[in-house]
């Protein structure tokens, strides 16, 4: 159960929220080049122990050898274009193979002194490793005042889940690994979330993982499953919803964003991707890549984000020379927010898009309210 803000905290929480507004939508626009990025997803490996039939990752071999390790993590992170940095997320491949994770984790908690919060993400069926590592690093997240977020990625029940992640029983070895997780919330250690990949084999299932998940009181988001070149998905073009779907699709996130119980700011998200699947509108709202993001890679190589070419390697450049050099932030303005950035569907509302979209979600909240308050009577 979440703790109530004192009227001291939710002050606070409106004057940086008007803070961020304020910076994103009247300042940042007219700079000539970006400010430092305050948010990273760090893919700390590529090696899954799933089989995902939307993803190849798996299918990749020696990268090991090739994974940052905590040293070399710590080197590059001193660099200061990561000295702003309030928001890092951790993923994979699955990122729960990786011995050293709690190690990763503390590296980024030691070099990035401003960040906030701290996520990761995975495919919740390492249960055991899991309860040995989640603790510790609760503990340190906490002794410095960072919020640890675990977001388990289950798209299916039974059956369907098994099909997708190639593994027998995946839906029994999630259930354990969310009554851990539930155990460690309750204790006030960490917060989480689940979130579904919207693909060919659970369209017809999603509804029912959402009652699953709604009746554990569990936070859940959908997003729809494309082709990535990060995923390795070359050649797995039959576990996507196919364009004969399409509708069924966009029917889903419309209900989703007809749903009095889901936020006004995830009905925005799924109202936005319907409207862009059914070619009504380009994408709006904002993403936390285009206000300030950067993306690194296992092996040290620097992206913009998940739809980024690589823009160098940290192994060979300072971070901030790969960054901030001109031909890149030509290529970001002109290939990635004046053009790719358009067409891709957004995956998240993190508090940071939210403050920046605030208006809009604001309006829409009254506008729910008004709705749900109507139907009432």
């Amino acid at each position: 159960m979440s703790r109530r803000r004192s009227p001291a905290e939710i002050i606070s929480l409106a004057v940086e929220s008007a803070s961020v507004w304020f910076h994103h939508n009247l300042i940042e626009p007219h700079r000539s080049r970006p400010g430092l990025p305050r948010a990273m997803h760090y893919i700390s490996t590529h090696r899954c122990n799933a089989r995902c039939v939307m993803c190849g990752l798996w299918k990749e071999s020696g990268t090991r050898d090739n994974e940052l390790s905590p040293r070399t993590l710590d080197t590059i992170l001193a660099d200061r274009l990561f000295a702003e940095m309030e928001f890092v997320g951790i993923s994979g491949g699955e990122p729960f193979v990786r011995d050293d994770l709690p190690e990763l984790c503390h590296v980024v908690l030691d070099r990035c002194e401003k960040v906030k919060r701290l996520s990761l993400t995975t495919n919740g069926l390492m249960t055991r490793r899991m309860s040995d590592t989640l603790p510790g690093i609760a503990e340190r997240t906490h002794a410095v005042g960072v919020l640890l977020d675990v977001s388990v990625s289950v798209h299916g029940t039974d059956d369907t889940l098994d099909a997708i992640y190639g593994v027998e029983r995946a839906f029994d070895k999630i259930g354990r690994t969310v009554d851990l997780l539930e155990g460690l919330r309750d204790a006030g250690q960490l917060s989480f979330s689940l979130n579904c990949v919207l693909l060919a084999d659970n369209l017809d299932a999603a509804g029912e993982l959402r009652a699953w998940a709604a009746g554990r009181g569990i936070p859940m988001s959908f997003v729809i499953g494309e082709h990535r070149h990060r995923f390795r998905t070359e050649g797995l073009d039959e576990a996507f919803v196919a364009d004969h779907d399409r509708a069924r699709l966009i029917d889903f996130l419309r209900r989703r964003a007809d749903d009095p119980d889901e936020s006004a700011a995830a009905a925005g998200k799924y109202r936005e991707v319907a409207a862009m699947l059914d070619g009504a509108a380009d994408r709006t709202l904002a993403c936390y890549y285009a206000m300030g993001g950067v993306l690194l890679g296992y092996d040290g190589r620097l992206y913009y984000c998940s739809h980024s070419r690589e823009i160098g390697s940290c192994l060979d450049r300072p971070p901030y020379e790969i960054y901030f050099e001109a031909e890149n932030l030509a290529y970001r303005k002109s290939s990635l927010i004046g053009a790719e950035c358009r067409q891709c569907p957004p995956y998240t509302r993190t508090r940071w898009e939210i403050e920046k979209d605030l208006p809009r979600v604001l309006i829409d909240a009254v506008r729910r309210r008004l709705g749900t308050a109507g139907r009432g009577g």
